[in-house]
């Protein structure tokens, strides 16, 4: 290999990956050099994350070669940020709180402020850390109360306290709002100037950092191309071509649609002056919200207006759902109904939800589990359920996924097939919190293209959330939009019928 004087950084030599029992990216190679920052693209399952993981070590290489330079870098200066992190920590809290139950040891979960303090570093820098970040709200919150905005947000933080020299960074922006985007771009175009090397993954054009050197491109299991920046063939606003196919899907645009007519009665939700607070932060403020049949509903605000609170007061995963006045399909919750005669009738997508979705199943059979509101499927499908998820299956064009098991798949795919888990028992009330993260723009245009034939053909009624402009449905009647201090305004966008 070359001397320790070399200007490479990092080198994959004719590399092959393993993952999950599988060899990819054969003969792969791919050289790092100081003052390079790189993004990789490629559609939903071409291998980016695993790419990116075999530079830290985290991925075997199981031919070819990975070298350091041994004057310049080290295994423990390179930090990779990504879906997989947030799955791998509230794992490790749920495993966790697993032993000390068993000890009987009744305690919450692992904190913000305990897994700053654990970085061992300056209490001075997770100070700044933590105002720079706008953390100390979530302090002294268990992580897995974090939104998935607040949880992305606290992980960048967390990662540079360690000061390293390479990061690679994930699709970061995934979650985070307008304005919390633009202040980690600008962040990260500051830290580069200081010498920090980065590595992005992203699906969307925009959020390419002018600061980056070079782009390599996978697809079809290998390298495309890869370059400095400049030669690389933009194809502005252009999809890549997806390992799930490149022709419409078939579920139409909102042109082709014509809207059903569905008539107003008890509303599906009611909430009456609902409040929720976590260590004296109102997190929502009496809120008085009906959502009736034939509306559907976008829910706008910044990271940390209680978005995901309200979704979880909705579909029965929040406790404080009993100390308010919350009415489901015309039953106040606390009142005898049970949590899976209300989930029932809800399909639902979130990222919190993705991250406990852990099972070695086939994509199939997660989309099945669907029918019955379950992790994991453990009741035997009707032969016309089968049938029903097939369709969805072709609808989406994930039927490379259907006999994929579900934790080898990239975090893109897992969203896929979550989206025709939701949708695949026609339920009366679907909830989209931000479906589209981590999706290629191919399939981002699937998904949405879908989002406007139910919302506007089918009796099933949205609750829609997202932080970029462009995925708001047109099938959108009403919205609400929350603050952080508890505030709401609710305003009229269309009429469905």
């Amino acid at each position: 290999m070359d001397s320790a004087a070399s200007g490479d950084l990092i080198r994959l030599e004719h590399v092959t990956l393993r993952v999950g029992g599988r060899w990819i990216l054969p003969d792969t190679s791919w050289t790092i050099a100081k003052g390079q920052h790189w993004v990789v693209l490629g559609p939903n399952g071409s291998g980016k994350t695993s790419l990116t993981a075999a530079l830290t070590g985290e991925v075997p290489v199981v031919a070819g070669w990975r070298w350091l330079n041994p004057d310049a870098i080290r295994s423990r200066d390179m930090v990779r940020l990504s879906f997989e992190t947030h799955q791998r920590l509230i794992a490790r809290d749920e495993a966790r709180d697993e032993a000390r139950g068993f000890a009987g040891i009744d305690e919450q979960g692992l904190s913000v402020r305990f897994l700053l303090e654990a970085a061992e570093t300056n209490p001075e820098d997770v100070a700044a850390c933590t105002d720079r970040w706008d953390l100390f709200p979530l302090l002294d919150q268990p992580i897995r109360s974090l939104s998935t905005g607040e949880m992305r947000r606290f992980l960048i933080a967390r990662a540079l306290l360690f000061n390293p020299r390479l990061l690679i960074l994930d699709e970061p922006f995934d979650g985070l709002d307008v304005s919390m985007r633009q202040y980690l771009a600008d962040r990260v175009t500051a830290l580069v100037r200081e010498g920090l090397q980065i590595v992005l993954v992203t699906h969307r054009e925009e959020e390419m950092l002018p600061v980056i050197t070079h782009s390599l491109e996978l697809g079809e299991g290998r390298v495309l191309r890869q370059g400095p920046l400049h030669v690389k063939a933009r194809r502005e606003k252009q999809s890549l071509k997806s390992d799930h196919g490149d022709e419409n899907d078939g579920t139409g645009t909102s042109a082709d649609i014509t809207p059903v007519s569905v008539k107003n009665g008890t509303p599906l939700i009611r909430m009456v002056n609902a409040s929720v607070s976590f260590e004296g932060r109102r997190i929502l403020d009496n809120l008085n919200w009906n959502v009736h049949h034939g509306e559907n509903w976008l829910v706008v605000g910044p990271n940390g207006a209680g978005k995901s609170t309200l979704l979880r007061l909705i579909s029965a995963d929040h406790l404080q759902a009993y100390a308010n006045e919350i009415y489901l399909f015309g039953h106040r919750r606390g009142t005898g109904e049970s949590i899976w005669e209300i989930k029932q009738r809800i399909g639902m997508v979130s990222s919190e939800f993705q991250v406990r979705y852990r099972k070695s199943i086939s994509g199939f059979n997660v989309i099945l589990s669907g029918f019955f509101d379950s992790v994991g499927l453990f009741r035997l499908a009707s032969q016309a359920q089968r049938e029903q998820a097939r369709d969805w299956v072709a609808r989406l064009q994930i039927e490379r996924l259907a006999e994929k098991p579900f934790d080898q798949m990239s975090s893109g795919q897992q969203r896929m097939v979550l989206i025709a888990r939701a949708v695949v028992k026609d339920p009366v009330l679907l909830i989209l919190d931000e479906p589209c993260q981590g999706l290629d723009i191919r399939n981002r245009e699937r998904v949405l293209a879908m989002v406007a034939q139910i919302g506007c053909a089918t009796p099933t009624n949205l609750i829609f959330t997202t932080h970029h402009a462009d995925e708001r449905p047109p099938c959108m009647t009403h919205e609400l939009q929350l603050a952080k201090d508890g505030e709401w305004v609710i305003r009229r966008l269309s009429e469905r019928d």
